[in-house]
């Protein structure tokens, strides 16, 4: 986003903090209206006078003590995951993610945590009020609205973007051998879904006449092995396992060897950008049991690439999979169509880029106004995160 308003904006002076050999420090071009300020550990940084600091949100408390502020610098958070201003709240390995996973739990634990409550929902109010945050999408301010028992009344979304392809010539489509594939992590909240979605293919396979179909898993994980201890193939589906490849081959790639994309998240846009059918996978920490309900891209609301799984999602018997592929395999070009279009309209960085310029000199938050004490950890986070460093 910083390369492409830099050589779009030439007007507009943008700094990029991080490490020397940082993420984004790497991918930056060379630009006379764009530098990188270098970050230190346990060393002082500041942004320029007059910018507009620009941050993923956060918990406050866990506030970059390097990261130095006057009290008229602009802000405004984006935020870009569920949980960016959750709070953790049991302080054991085997417990961590519990709350979290199970709402009731995490009710009745946040009794225990009255003060820190009040801090954030006093901080996301005042996030709210000056114009100063943007959900990616549906799923990012539902999650926030509900486990900060706070309501969100501005349904406003600032999408996550993904840069276009150059690539045109689409794989040639054959019913007789469907490609389909899988680009992501393979780690615990991704592959229960996954699992799922091979044994479903296998379950539905024999009811596709003289069609073979081969799913593709590119990336590596901790989840590698129970992936593949839990997959059941068959005659009809076989599986093909990858591993991670550089994300500048990963267009090509998904070009030459995918028909269709199951995916969550930006990875799903890696796919409907080609012009690939996309179907959506949701996110869940644990194995699913009932009859989830599948969806493809152009069909999601509020920008939503992927959510936690619920009973929402479910409906006994329901023939989805079956249906969207039914539906592809019959009309090809025209699901390749609405799923770029759902791409470029919506998630088109060059489209994003205009929208998010807007909305961040919209912000009217300035450091000032934060309440010091929303930024102080409170007794009890304290104690917790000393246990988590021993237990880490």
């Amino acid at each position: 986003m910083a390369n492409l308003i830099a050589q779009s904006i030439p007007d507009i002076e943008i700094s990029v903090i991080d490490y020397e050999n940082g993420a984004m420090a790497r991918n930056m071009i060379s630009l006379p209206n764009l530098k990188l300020i270098v970050f230190n550990d346990n060393a002082e940084v500041s942004p320029p006078a007059g910018s507009i600091l620009i941050m993923q949100s956060f918990v406050p408390y866990y506030w970059p003590k390097e990261l130095k502020m006057i009290g008229d610098q602009k802000i405004f958070f984006w935020n870009l995951h569920p949980q960016n201003l959750i709070p953790s709240l049991l302080p054991v390995p085997f417990l961590r993610k519990l709350p979290i996973n199970n709402f009731g739990v995490y009710k009745f634990v946040s009794i225990f945590y009255n003060k820190l409550f009040q801090n954030l929902t006093k901080y996301l109010k005042l996030l709210l009020e000056t114009d100063s945050i943007c959900f990616m999408d549906k799923t990012n301010l539902d999650f926030t609205a509900k486990y900060l028992f706070s309501n969100i009344e501005k349904k406003e979304y600032l999408p996550v973007p993904a840069s276009p392809t150059e690539i045109n010539n689409l794989k040639i489509f054959s019913k007789e051998e469907i490609h389909i594939g899988w680009v992501g992590r393979l780690c615990d909240f991704k592959s229960y879904i996954l699992v799922y979605t091979i044994n479903k293919l296998s379950e539905i396979s024999s009811q596709f006449n003289n069609t073979q179909f081969v799913y593709h898993i590119v990336g590596d994980g901790p989840f590698l092995n129970y992936i593949k201890e839990n997959i059941k193939v068959c005659d009809k589906v076989s599986v093909v396992f990858h591993g991670s490849l550089p994300h500048d081959k990963l267009d090509y790639f998904i070009n030459d060897k995918f028909d269709i994309v199951t995916a969550m998240g930006t990875s799903a846009l890696e796919g409907a950008k080609l012009g690939k059918p996309t179907i959506l996978l949701d996110f869940t920490f644990k194995k699913i049991k009932k009859d989830y309900v599948f969806r493809e891209i152009y069909n999601t609301v509020g920008f939503d690439l992927a959510h936690l799984i619920t009973n929402k999602d479910y409906k006994k018997g329901n023939d989805s999979l079956l249906n969207i592929l039914n539906n592809i395999i019959l009309n090809y070009p025209e699901s390749s169509q609405k799923a770029k279009e759902y791409f470029t309209d919506n998630h088109n960085i060059e489209s994003v880029k205009n929208l998010f310029v807007e909305k961040t000199m919209q912000t009217k938050l300035v450091f000032s106004m934060i309440d010091s004490s929303i930024m102080e950890k409170g007794r009890l986070l304290k104690i917790y995160n000393r246990i988590r460093k021993l237990t880490a």
